[in-house]
Protein backbone atom coordinates (compact mmCIF):
# COMPACT_ATOMS: atom_id res chain seq x y z
CA UNK A 1 0.00 0.00 0.00
CA UNK A 2 1.52 3.84 -0.99
CA UNK A 3 1.01 6.09 2.07
CA UNK A 4 0.28 9.36 0.74
CA UNK A 5 0.07 12.92 2.76
CA UNK A 6 -2.65 15.35 2.71
CA UNK A 7 -2.06 19.18 2.59
CA UNK A 8 -1.17 20.65 6.23
CA UNK A 9 -1.11 16.93 8.07
CA UNK A 10 1.00 14.49 8.42
CA UNK A 11 -1.64 11.96 8.84
CA UNK A 12 -1.18 8.86 6.28
CA UNK A 13 -4.32 7.13 4.01
CA UNK A 14 -4.24 3.95 1.70
CA UNK A 15 -5.44 4.67 -1.87
CA UNK A 16 -3.73 2.49 -4.20
CA UNK A 17 -2.08 -1.02 -3.79
CA UNK A 18 0.42 0.54 -6.35
CA UNK A 19 3.57 -0.08 -5.85
CA UNK A 20 5.52 2.89 -3.90
CA UNK A 21 7.05 5.49 -6.23
CA UNK A 22 9.54 7.36 -4.96
CA UNK A 23 8.55 11.70 -4.46
CA UNK A 24 11.01 14.44 -4.33
CA UNK A 25 14.22 12.90 -3.25
CA UNK A 26 15.87 14.83 0.13
CA UNK A 27 12.29 16.28 1.15
CA UNK A 28 10.27 15.01 3.99
CA UNK A 29 6.97 14.81 4.13
CA UNK A 30 6.25 16.96 6.75
CA UNK A 31 8.00 19.76 4.49
CA UNK A 32 6.21 18.74 1.18
CA UNK A 33 3.24 20.89 1.02
CA UNK A 34 5.52 24.46 1.74
CA UNK A 35 7.80 22.81 -0.89
CA UNK A 36 5.15 22.64 -3.64
CA UNK A 37 4.90 26.75 -3.92
CA UNK A 38 8.46 27.17 -4.58
CA UNK A 39 9.88 27.65 -7.95
CA UNK A 40 10.95 25.04 -10.07
CA UNK A 41 9.31 22.33 -7.80
CA UNK A 42 7.36 20.64 -10.59
CA UNK A 43 10.58 18.90 -11.76
CA UNK A 44 10.45 17.24 -8.24
CA UNK A 45 6.59 15.54 -8.56
CA UNK A 46 7.25 13.07 -10.68
CA UNK A 47 5.36 10.94 -11.48
CA UNK A 48 2.28 13.04 -10.53
CA UNK A 49 -0.53 10.54 -10.32
CA UNK A 50 -0.98 7.42 -8.35
CA UNK A 51 -2.16 4.22 -10.77
CA UNK A 52 -1.56 0.13 -10.83
CA UNK A 53 1.59 -1.02 -12.71
CA UNK A 54 -0.82 -3.48 -14.19
CA UNK A 55 -4.68 -4.85 -14.32
CA UNK A 56 -6.21 -7.79 -16.00
CA UNK A 57 -9.60 -7.30 -17.75
CA UNK A 58 -11.10 -10.36 -20.35
CA UNK A 59 -13.30 -9.89 -23.58
CA UNK A 60 -16.55 -8.79 -23.25
CA UNK A 61 -16.03 -7.34 -19.22
CA UNK A 62 -15.10 -3.19 -18.67
CA UNK A 63 -11.65 -2.28 -17.47
CA UNK A 64 -11.61 0.59 -14.83
CA UNK A 65 -8.35 2.21 -14.09
CA UNK A 66 -8.16 3.93 -10.71
CA UNK A 67 -6.40 7.26 -10.81
CA UNK A 68 -5.70 9.51 -8.18
CA UNK A 69 -3.40 13.33 -8.17
CA UNK A 70 -0.20 12.83 -6.26
CA UNK A 71 -0.49 15.57 -3.09
CA UNK A 72 2.66 17.57 -4.93
CA UNK A 73 -0.42 18.38 -7.78
CA UNK A 74 -3.55 18.00 -5.55
CA UNK A 75 -2.82 20.71 -3.03
CA UNK A 76 -1.29 23.11 -5.73
CA UNK A 77 -4.51 22.95 -7.85
CA UNK A 78 -6.71 23.79 -4.98
CA UNK A 79 -4.60 26.94 -4.20
CA UNK A 80 -4.70 27.82 -8.07
CA UNK A 81 -1.04 27.51 -7.90
CA UNK A 82 -0.87 25.44 -10.46
CA UNK A 83 -3.42 24.32 -13.68
CA UNK A 84 -4.08 21.29 -15.61
CA UNK A 85 -3.64 21.89 -19.25
CA UNK A 86 -4.18 18.86 -20.57
CA UNK A 87 -5.31 15.71 -19.90
CA UNK A 88 -5.26 12.89 -22.58
CA UNK A 89 -5.85 8.52 -21.71
CA UNK A 90 -3.89 6.73 -24.49
CA UNK A 91 -4.25 3.12 -26.22
CA UNK A 92 -0.41 2.01 -26.82
CA UNK A 93 0.63 4.98 -26.71
CA UNK A 94 4.22 6.10 -29.17
CA UNK A 95 5.79 8.98 -28.62
CA UNK A 96 7.18 10.45 -32.09
CA UNK A 97 10.34 11.63 -31.64
CA UNK A 98 9.95 14.20 -34.41
CA UNK A 99 6.53 15.53 -33.15
CA UNK A 100 8.23 15.39 -30.03
CA UNK A 101 4.96 13.86 -28.56
CA UNK A 102 2.58 10.84 -28.14
CA UNK A 103 0.69 9.45 -30.45
CA UNK A 104 -1.71 6.33 -30.29
CA UNK A 105 -5.42 5.70 -29.98
CA UNK A 106 -6.77 8.71 -27.85
CA UNK A 107 -9.56 7.24 -25.47
CA UNK A 108 -10.30 10.30 -23.59
CA UNK A 109 -9.36 13.62 -23.99
CA UNK A 110 -10.05 16.75 -21.37
CA UNK A 111 -11.88 19.36 -23.68
CA UNK A 112 -11.87 17.68 -27.29
CA UNK A 113 -14.11 15.74 -29.06
CA UNK A 114 -13.28 12.14 -29.83
CA UNK A 115 -14.62 9.29 -32.26
CA UNK A 116 -18.13 8.12 -31.29
CA UNK A 117 -16.72 4.42 -31.17
CA UNK A 118 -15.01 5.08 -28.42
CA UNK A 119 -16.61 7.61 -26.88
CA UNK A 120 -19.63 4.82 -26.75
CA UNK A 121 -17.61 2.84 -24.13
CA UNK A 122 -15.17 5.52 -22.47
CA UNK A 123 -16.18 7.21 -19.54
CA UNK A 124 -14.01 9.82 -17.75
CA UNK A 125 -14.52 9.25 -14.22
CA UNK A 126 -12.42 11.81 -13.04
CA UNK A 127 -11.98 15.56 -12.89
CA UNK A 128 -9.02 17.78 -12.55
CA UNK A 129 -8.85 18.21 -9.32
CA UNK A 130 -8.79 15.03 -7.74
CA UNK A 131 -9.47 12.03 -9.89
CA UNK A 132 -8.40 10.87 -13.06
CA UNK A 133 -9.85 7.13 -13.54
CA UNK A 134 -10.88 5.76 -16.72
CA UNK A 135 -13.68 3.15 -17.35
CA UNK A 136 -13.89 1.34 -20.83
CA UNK A 137 -16.76 -1.03 -21.34
CA UNK A 138 -17.37 -4.35 -23.58
CA UNK A 139 -13.61 -4.89 -23.52
CA UNK A 140 -12.27 -6.37 -27.03
CA UNK A 141 -8.97 -8.57 -27.46
CA UNK A 142 -7.42 -5.43 -29.70
CA UNK A 143 -7.69 -3.50 -26.25
CA UNK A 144 -4.95 -5.35 -24.82
CA UNK A 145 -1.59 -3.52 -23.93
CA UNK A 146 -0.29 -0.43 -22.62
CA UNK A 147 -2.53 2.26 -21.36
CA UNK A 148 -1.14 6.14 -20.75
CA UNK A 149 -2.01 9.03 -19.08
CA UNK A 150 -0.66 12.21 -20.77
CA UNK A 151 -1.12 15.39 -17.85
CA UNK A 152 0.90 18.18 -19.03
CA UNK A 153 0.07 20.84 -15.77
CA UNK A 154 1.54 24.53 -15.45
CA UNK A 155 2.70 26.80 -12.48
CA UNK A 156 1.74 30.57 -11.69
CA UNK A 157 3.40 33.16 -10.82
CA UNK A 158 6.11 34.99 -11.42
CA UNK A 159 8.46 32.62 -13.65
CA UNK A 160 5.72 30.42 -15.01
CA UNK A 161 6.74 26.76 -15.37
CA UNK A 162 5.56 23.86 -17.83
CA UNK A 163 6.09 19.80 -16.86
CA UNK A 164 4.64 17.01 -19.13
CA UNK A 165 4.18 13.75 -18.21
CA UNK A 166 3.71 9.96 -19.53
CA UNK A 167 2.33 7.46 -16.73
CA UNK A 168 1.67 3.63 -18.36
CA UNK A 169 -0.22 0.79 -17.11
CA UNK A 170 -0.15 -2.23 -18.45
CA UNK A 171 -3.62 -3.99 -19.43
CA UNK A 172 -3.59 -7.79 -19.92
CA UNK A 173 -7.09 -8.40 -21.79
CA UNK A 174 -7.73 -12.31 -21.66
CA UNK A 175 -9.74 -14.59 -23.62
CA UNK A 176 -11.34 -15.23 -20.11
CA UNK A 177 -11.32 -14.41 -17.16
CA UNK A 178 -7.82 -15.15 -14.72
CA UNK A 179 -7.57 -17.85 -12.30
CA UNK A 180 -7.65 -15.84 -9.05
CA UNK A 181 -5.05 -15.76 -6.45
CA UNK A 182 -5.49 -17.28 -3.12
CA UNK A 183 -3.14 -15.84 -0.49
CA UNK A 184 -3.09 -18.16 2.83
CA UNK A 185 -1.27 -19.68 5.57
CA UNK A 186 1.98 -22.76 4.35
CA UNK A 187 0.06 -24.19 7.64
CA UNK A 188 -3.06 -24.03 10.12
CA UNK A 189 -3.67 -25.05 13.33
CA UNK A 190 -6.35 -26.95 14.35
CA UNK A 191 -8.97 -24.68 16.66
CA UNK A 192 -6.98 -21.36 15.81
CA UNK A 193 -8.77 -18.96 13.59
CA UNK A 194 -7.49 -18.65 10.25
CA UNK A 195 -7.17 -16.73 7.18
CA UNK A 196 -7.55 -16.97 3.36
CA UNK A 197 -8.19 -14.13 0.47
CA UNK A 198 -8.53 -14.51 -2.57
CA UNK A 199 -8.19 -11.65 -5.24
CA UNK A 200 -7.95 -10.92 -8.68
CA UNK A 201 -6.23 -7.72 -10.39
CA UNK A 202 -9.85 -6.31 -11.88
CA UNK A 203 -12.51 -4.37 -10.95
CA UNK A 204 -15.39 -2.60 -12.82
CA UNK A 205 -18.45 -1.60 -11.37
CA UNK A 206 -20.74 -1.54 -14.54
CA UNK A 207 -19.37 -5.35 -14.77
CA UNK A 208 -19.24 -7.17 -11.25
CA UNK A 209 -17.76 -10.41 -10.46
CA UNK A 210 -18.03 -12.40 -7.08
CA UNK A 211 -15.32 -14.46 -5.48
CA UNK A 212 -17.32 -17.52 -3.83
CA UNK A 213 -15.52 -20.38 -1.04
CA UNK A 214 -16.25 -23.84 -1.38
CA UNK A 215 -14.71 -26.98 0.40
CA UNK A 216 -15.88 -26.38 4.04
CA UNK A 217 -18.78 -27.56 3.32
CA UNK A 218 -21.90 -25.91 5.59
CA UNK A 219 -19.38 -24.99 7.63
CA UNK A 220 -18.04 -21.91 4.94
CA UNK A 221 -18.32 -18.58 6.59
CA UNK A 222 -19.39 -15.57 5.12
CA UNK A 223 -16.62 -13.72 3.60
CA UNK A 224 -15.83 -10.31 3.61
CA UNK A 225 -15.83 -9.03 -0.50
CA UNK A 226 -13.37 -6.08 -0.68
CA UNK A 227 -13.31 -4.11 -4.01
CA UNK A 228 -11.23 -1.13 -4.91
CA UNK A 229 -8.07 0.07 -6.47
CA UNK A 230 -8.52 -2.22 -9.37
CA UNK A 231 -8.52 -5.31 -6.88
CA UNK A 232 -11.39 -7.35 -6.08
CA UNK A 233 -10.52 -9.76 -2.77
CA UNK A 234 -12.92 -11.96 -0.66
CA UNK A 235 -11.20 -12.71 2.77
CA UNK A 236 -12.37 -15.88 4.12
CA UNK A 237 -11.75 -15.97 8.28
CA UNK A 238 -12.60 -19.37 9.33
CA UNK A 239 -11.60 -21.68 12.29
CA UNK A 240 -10.05 -25.35 10.89
CA UNK A 241 -10.75 -28.56 12.01
CA UNK A 242 -8.81 -31.38 11.45
CA UNK A 243 -11.12 -33.01 9.35
CA UNK A 244 -9.91 -29.92 7.06
CA UNK A 245 -6.62 -31.31 6.51
CA UNK A 246 -5.88 -32.12 2.90
CA UNK A 247 -9.46 -30.40 1.88
CA UNK A 248 -9.01 -28.57 -1.17
CA UNK A 249 -9.98 -24.55 -0.71
CA UNK A 250 -11.55 -23.35 -3.89
CA UNK A 251 -11.91 -19.70 -4.83
CA UNK A 252 -14.43 -19.61 -7.91
CA UNK A 253 -14.88 -16.70 -9.72
CA UNK A 254 -18.24 -15.73 -11.60
CA UNK A 255 -19.22 -13.11 -13.93
CA UNK A 256 -22.20 -11.00 -13.32
CA UNK A 257 -24.48 -13.87 -15.06
CA UNK A 258 -23.80 -16.18 -12.47
CA UNK A 259 -21.79 -18.44 -14.08
CA UNK A 260 -18.16 -19.70 -12.62
CA UNK A 261 -15.35 -18.82 -14.92
CA UNK A 262 -12.62 -19.73 -12.86
CA UNK A 263 -11.06 -21.06 -10.46
CA UNK A 264 -7.67 -21.76 -7.67
CA UNK A 265 -7.36 -23.78 -4.97
CA UNK A 266 -5.38 -24.58 -2.22
CA UNK A 267 -4.56 -28.09 0.01
CA UNK A 268 -5.26 -27.36 3.45
CA UNK A 269 -2.35 -28.21 5.56
CA UNK A 270 -3.85 -27.99 9.27
CA UNK A 271 -1.88 -29.25 12.06
CA UNK A 272 -3.40 -30.97 15.06
CA UNK A 273 -2.99 -33.69 17.26
CA UNK A 274 -3.49 -37.60 17.02
CA UNK A 275 -7.11 -38.30 17.09
CA UNK A 276 -8.94 -41.29 17.57
CA UNK A 277 -5.95 -42.57 19.16
CA UNK A 278 -7.21 -46.62 19.91
CA UNK A 279 -5.59 -50.18 20.59
CA UNK A 280 -6.15 -53.13 18.68
CA UNK A 281 -5.12 -56.95 19.55
CA UNK A 282 -4.32 -59.32 17.52
CA UNK A 283 -5.11 -62.53 17.69
CA UNK A 284 -7.72 -60.56 19.87
CA UNK A 285 -8.37 -59.41 23.10
CA UNK A 286 -8.59 -63.06 24.39
CA UNK A 287 -5.36 -65.67 23.50
CA UNK A 288 -4.20 -68.40 24.50
CA UNK A 289 -0.27 -68.75 26.72
CA UNK A 290 2.26 -68.92 24.02
CA UNK A 291 0.05 -67.36 21.53
CA UNK A 292 1.86 -64.42 19.27
CA UNK A 293 0.02 -61.45 20.81
CA UNK A 294 0.28 -58.06 18.65
CA UNK A 295 -0.72 -54.71 20.07
CA UNK A 296 -1.07 -52.45 17.26
CA UNK A 297 -1.61 -48.33 18.49
CA UNK A 298 -3.68 -47.12 16.02
CA UNK A 299 -4.72 -42.91 15.01
CA UNK A 300 -7.74 -41.68 12.96
CA UNK A 301 -5.04 -38.78 11.38
CA UNK A 302 -2.20 -37.01 12.78
CA UNK A 303 -0.74 -34.10 11.88
CA UNK A 304 2.29 -33.79 11.87
CA UNK A 305 2.47 -37.54 11.92
CA UNK A 306 2.97 -39.24 15.82
CA UNK A 307 6.42 -39.10 17.00
CA UNK A 308 6.84 -41.12 19.73
CA UNK A 309 4.93 -43.72 21.04
CA UNK A 310 4.66 -44.79 24.96
CA UNK A 311 3.24 -48.26 26.52
CA UNK A 312 1.71 -48.75 29.37
CA UNK A 313 0.20 -51.85 31.35
CA UNK A 314 -2.04 -51.56 34.69
CA UNK A 315 -0.86 -47.82 34.49
CA UNK A 316 3.00 -48.95 34.73
CA UNK A 317 5.35 -48.02 32.06
CA UNK A 318 6.74 -50.07 29.65
CA UNK A 319 8.04 -49.22 26.56
CA UNK A 320 8.52 -45.94 24.27
CA UNK A 321 9.96 -45.92 20.54
CA UNK A 322 8.81 -45.32 17.64
CA UNK A 323 7.51 -48.24 16.30
CA UNK A 324 3.16 -48.34 16.82
CA UNK A 325 3.45 -51.94 18.01
CA UNK A 326 4.18 -53.69 20.51
CA UNK A 327 4.43 -57.81 20.21
CA UNK A 328 5.70 -60.61 22.78
CA UNK A 329 4.60 -63.90 23.14
CA UNK A 330 1.92 -64.26 25.97
CA UNK A 331 2.33 -65.37 29.50
CA UNK A 332 -0.44 -66.33 31.13
CA UNK A 333 -0.95 -63.70 34.53
CA UNK A 334 1.87 -61.83 33.81
CA UNK A 335 0.52 -60.17 30.54
CA UNK A 336 -3.00 -59.75 31.35
CA UNK A 337 -4.28 -56.85 32.17
CA UNK A 338 -4.94 -53.17 31.11
CA UNK A 339 -3.10 -51.53 28.33
CA UNK A 340 -3.08 -48.27 26.97
CA UNK A 341 -0.97 -46.87 24.39
CA UNK A 342 0.32 -43.08 24.52
CA UNK A 343 1.33 -41.11 21.27
CA UNK A 344 3.20 -37.35 21.09
CA UNK A 345 3.29 -34.87 17.92
CA UNK A 346 4.15 -31.68 18.10
CA UNK A 347 1.16 -30.42 18.46
CA UNK A 348 0.09 -32.69 21.72
CA UNK A 349 0.25 -35.65 23.63
CA UNK A 350 -2.63 -38.39 23.70
CA UNK A 351 -3.64 -41.40 25.45
CA UNK A 352 -5.63 -44.18 24.06
CA UNK A 353 -8.70 -45.84 26.22
CA UNK A 354 -7.72 -48.88 28.12
CA UNK A 355 -7.49 -52.46 26.66
CA UNK A 356 -7.93 -55.32 28.62
CA UNK A 357 -5.85 -58.19 27.23
CA UNK A 358 -7.06 -61.81 28.67
CA UNK A 359 -4.43 -64.69 28.41
CA UNK A 360 -6.07 -67.42 28.84
CA UNK A 361 -4.00 -71.06 29.92
CA UNK A 362 -4.16 -74.51 30.83
CA UNK A 363 -4.06 -75.53 34.47
CA UNK A 364 -0.83 -74.98 36.09
CA UNK A 365 1.41 -75.82 39.05
CA UNK A 366 -0.96 -78.54 39.98
CA UNK A 367 -0.24 -80.51 42.79
CA UNK A 368 -2.57 -82.68 45.55
CA UNK A 369 -2.77 -81.68 48.91
CA UNK A 370 -3.81 -83.47 52.17
CA UNK A 371 -6.22 -81.34 54.10
CA UNK A 372 -6.79 -83.16 56.77
CA UNK A 373 -3.32 -83.45 58.48
CA UNK A 374 0.04 -85.41 58.00
CA UNK A 375 -1.15 -88.77 59.68
CA UNK A 376 -3.62 -90.88 58.20
CA UNK A 377 -5.98 -93.45 60.35
CA UNK A 378 -8.39 -96.05 59.41
CA UNK A 379 -11.27 -94.90 60.07
CA UNK A 380 -10.52 -91.36 59.79
CA UNK A 381 -11.83 -88.44 57.74
CA UNK A 382 -9.20 -87.88 54.89
CA UNK A 383 -9.91 -84.67 52.27
CA UNK A 384 -7.48 -84.89 49.37
CA UNK A 385 -7.59 -81.42 47.55
CA UNK A 386 -6.36 -80.45 43.75
CA UNK A 387 -5.01 -77.28 44.44
CA UNK A 388 -3.77 -75.00 41.02
CA UNK A 389 -3.54 -72.04 38.68
CA UNK A 390 -5.75 -71.51 35.51
CA UNK A 391 -7.72 -69.31 33.26
CA UNK A 392 -10.77 -69.97 32.68
CA UNK A 393 -11.51 -71.24 36.04
CA UNK A 394 -11.50 -75.23 36.29
CA UNK A 395 -14.15 -77.07 34.53
CA UNK A 396 -13.94 -80.39 36.03
CA UNK A 397 -11.08 -82.75 37.70
CA UNK A 398 -10.23 -86.31 37.07
CA UNK A 399 -8.68 -88.51 40.09
CA UNK A 400 -6.35 -91.65 39.91
CA UNK A 401 -5.81 -94.37 42.49
CA UNK A 402 -2.28 -96.34 41.34
CA UNK A 403 -2.77 -95.25 37.79
CA UNK A 404 -6.48 -96.17 37.60
CA UNK A 405 -9.49 -93.69 36.86
CA UNK A 406 -11.84 -93.31 39.97
CA UNK A 407 -14.88 -92.31 37.40
CA UNK A 408 -17.32 -90.56 40.62
CA UNK A 409 -15.12 -88.22 41.43
CA UNK A 410 -15.45 -85.37 39.62
CA UNK A 411 -14.56 -82.45 42.03
CA UNK A 412 -11.65 -80.59 43.45
CA UNK A 413 -11.33 -82.55 47.05
CA UNK A 414 -11.56 -86.42 46.97
CA UNK A 415 -12.86 -86.86 50.41
CA UNK A 416 -12.36 -90.44 52.65
CA UNK A 417 -15.10 -90.41 55.62
CA UNK A 418 -13.74 -93.59 57.02
CA UNK A 419 -10.98 -94.43 55.15
CA UNK A 420 -9.66 -97.63 55.04
CA UNK A 421 -6.21 -99.42 54.56
CA UNK A 422 -7.27 -100.72 51.30
CA UNK A 423 -8.03 -97.57 49.97
CA UNK A 424 -3.85 -96.26 50.52
CA UNK A 425 -2.58 -95.85 46.90
CA UNK A 426 -0.52 -93.38 44.73
CA UNK A 427 -3.18 -90.74 44.35
CA UNK A 428 -2.78 -87.63 41.22
CA UNK A 429 -5.61 -85.23 39.80
CA UNK A 430 -5.83 -84.07 36.59
CA UNK A 431 -7.49 -80.45 36.33
CA UNK A 432 -9.24 -79.38 32.92
CA UNK A 433 -10.11 -75.89 31.58
CA UNK A 434 -11.82 -75.30 27.88
CA UNK A 435 -7.85 -74.35 27.10
CA UNK A 436 -5.90 -77.87 28.04
CA UNK A 437 -5.72 -80.48 30.82
CA UNK A 438 -2.73 -80.74 33.68
CA UNK A 439 -1.84 -83.39 35.67
CA UNK A 440 -0.35 -83.33 38.65
CA UNK A 441 2.11 -85.06 40.67
CA UNK A 442 1.31 -88.44 42.66
CA UNK A 443 1.28 -88.28 46.37
CA UNK A 444 0.99 -91.68 48.60
CA UNK A 445 -1.88 -91.77 50.75
CA UNK A 446 -0.59 -94.61 53.68
CA UNK A 447 -3.60 -95.20 55.60
CA UNK A 448 -2.09 -96.77 59.31
CA UNK A 449 -4.26 -99.26 61.39
CA UNK A 450 -3.54 -101.55 64.46
CA UNK A 451 -2.27 -105.02 63.96
CA UNK A 452 -4.78 -107.18 61.97
CA UNK A 453 -5.64 -110.78 62.22
CA UNK A 454 -2.99 -111.44 65.52
CA UNK A 455 -2.85 -115.20 65.75
CA UNK A 456 -0.81 -117.35 68.34
CA UNK A 457 0.15 -120.60 66.99
CA UNK A 458 2.41 -123.71 69.01
CA UNK A 459 4.72 -125.05 66.89
CA UNK A 460 5.31 -128.35 68.83
CA UNK A 461 3.47 -131.72 68.39
CA UNK A 462 0.07 -132.27 71.00
CA UNK A 463 2.19 -134.11 73.38
CA UNK A 464 4.34 -131.78 74.95
CA UNK A 465 7.22 -133.86 77.03
CA UNK A 466 8.84 -132.57 79.98
CA UNK A 467 11.92 -131.29 79.33
CA UNK A 468 11.40 -129.95 75.65
CA UNK A 469 11.43 -126.45 74.48
CA UNK A 470 7.88 -125.10 73.75
CA UNK A 471 8.15 -122.45 70.56
CA UNK A 472 4.72 -120.28 70.31
CA UNK A 473 4.35 -118.00 67.20
CA UNK A 474 2.22 -114.71 67.69
CA UNK A 475 1.34 -114.20 63.70
CA UNK A 476 -0.03 -110.90 62.43
CA UNK A 477 -1.67 -110.63 59.15
CA UNK A 478 -1.42 -106.69 58.52
CA UNK A 479 0.26 -103.84 60.75
CA UNK A 480 0.60 -100.08 59.94
CA UNK A 481 2.99 -99.40 61.26
CA UNK A 482 5.04 -102.39 62.03
CA UNK A 483 4.72 -104.48 64.96
CA UNK A 484 7.21 -102.83 67.14
CA UNK A 485 6.81 -104.97 71.12
CA UNK A 486 4.51 -107.99 71.56
CA UNK A 487 3.25 -109.27 74.69
CA UNK A 488 2.65 -112.94 75.58
CA UNK A 489 -0.09 -113.93 78.29
CA UNK A 490 -0.57 -117.14 80.62
CA UNK A 491 -3.43 -117.44 81.86
CA UNK A 492 -4.99 -113.92 81.02
CA UNK A 493 -1.73 -112.43 82.86
CA UNK A 494 0.90 -111.15 81.21
CA UNK A 495 3.76 -113.51 81.20
CA UNK A 496 6.13 -111.41 78.80
CA UNK A 497 7.58 -108.71 76.60
CA UNK A 498 9.33 -109.64 73.22
CA UNK A 499 10.36 -107.59 70.27
CA UNK A 500 10.08 -110.77 68.43
CA UNK A 501 6.72 -112.33 67.11
CA UNK A 502 8.17 -116.03 68.46
CA UNK A 503 8.51 -117.01 72.19
CA UNK A 504 10.69 -120.24 73.28
CA UNK A 505 10.87 -121.78 76.58
CA UNK A 506 11.54 -125.21 77.89
CA UNK A 507 8.07 -127.59 79.03
CA UNK A 508 7.70 -128.21 82.70
CA UNK A 509 4.50 -128.61 84.46
CA UNK A 510 3.99 -125.46 85.67
CA UNK A 511 4.35 -123.93 81.89
CA UNK A 512 1.27 -125.79 81.05
CA UNK A 513 -1.93 -123.40 80.61
CA UNK A 514 -3.40 -121.28 78.25
CA UNK A 515 -1.47 -118.50 76.49
CA UNK A 516 -2.41 -115.68 74.02
CA UNK A 517 -0.30 -112.76 72.48
CA UNK A 518 -0.96 -108.86 72.09
CA UNK A 519 0.85 -107.20 68.86
CA UNK A 520 1.20 -103.83 69.27
CA UNK A 521 2.47 -100.83 67.07
CA UNK A 522 2.65 -96.76 67.14
CA UNK A 523 -1.31 -96.33 66.27
CA UNK A 524 -2.86 -99.29 68.64
CA UNK A 525 -2.43 -103.11 69.61
CA UNK A 526 -4.46 -106.00 68.87
CA UNK A 527 -4.56 -109.51 71.05
CA UNK A 528 -4.87 -112.90 69.39
CA UNK A 529 -7.67 -115.76 70.95
CA UNK A 530 -5.79 -118.32 73.54
CA UNK A 531 -3.72 -121.50 72.71
CA UNK A 532 -3.65 -124.60 75.32
CA UNK A 533 0.25 -125.81 76.36
CA UNK A 534 -0.29 -129.08 78.29
CA UNK A 535 3.12 -130.28 79.31
CA UNK A 536 2.99 -134.18 80.40
CA UNK A 537 5.69 -135.81 82.72
CA UNK A 538 8.72 -137.68 81.60
CA UNK A 539 10.42 -141.07 83.70
CA UNK A 540 13.70 -142.45 83.23
CA UNK A 541 12.10 -146.03 84.17
CA UNK A 542 11.28 -147.66 81.20
CA UNK A 543 7.69 -148.05 80.44
CA UNK A 544 6.68 -145.15 82.96
CA UNK A 545 3.89 -142.97 81.89
CA UNK A 546 2.55 -140.38 83.51
CA UNK A 547 3.11 -136.65 84.23
CA UNK A 548 6.01 -135.18 85.61
CA UNK A 549 6.74 -132.04 87.51
CA UNK A 550 9.46 -130.03 87.13
CA UNK A 551 10.84 -126.76 88.86
CA UNK A 552 13.51 -124.39 87.43
CA UNK A 553 16.02 -124.14 89.82
CA UNK A 554 18.06 -120.52 89.72
CA UNK A 555 21.26 -121.67 91.71
CA UNK A 556 21.92 -124.22 89.04
CA UNK A 557 20.15 -122.76 85.65
CA UNK A 558 18.19 -125.64 85.12
CA UNK A 559 14.55 -127.33 85.37
CA UNK A 560 14.45 -129.80 88.23
CA UNK A 561 11.65 -132.47 88.49
CA UNK A 562 9.79 -132.39 91.84
CA UNK A 563 7.32 -134.93 90.84
CA UNK A 564 5.24 -137.08 88.38
CA UNK A 565 2.07 -138.28 88.53
CA UNK A 566 2.20 -142.17 86.83
CA UNK A 567 -1.02 -143.03 84.86
CA UNK A 568 -2.51 -145.66 86.20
Amino acid sequence: MLLWVIAGTDQPFALSSAPRRRGCPGVTMRRLVWLLFLPGFLCQCDPPVEVPESLIAWTGACLSIPCLYRSCVLNPIRTKKLTINSLTWYLNPVYDVEKKDFSGTVLYKHSASISLAVTERVRFLGDLERDCSLQLSDLRASENGSYGLRLIVSSTGQKPEERKWMTKISVNVMDSPPAPQIQAPSEFRESIAAQAVCSVAYHCPDYPITLTWVGLGHRTPEPTMRTGSGRTESTLTFTPTWQDHGTNLTCRLSTPAGTPSSESSVVLDVKYAPKGVQLNATPGETIREGDRLVLMCMTQGSNPPVSTYNWYKDTQWLHQGQEQRLEFEAKGDEHSGSYRCQVTNEIQTVRSPALRIDVQYAPKDVRVELVTGSQIQEGTTVVLSCPCRAHPPVSSYSWYRNGQHLPAQTQQELRFDKIHPDQSGSYHCEPQNRVGMSESPAITVDVQHPPKEVRITLKNPQRIREGEAVMLNCSVGSSNPPVTKYTWYKDNSQYQETQESVLTFPATKERSGSYSCEAQNAISYSQSSSVSVDVQCKSSSPGFSGKIFLEFSPQVGLFEQIGCLAEL
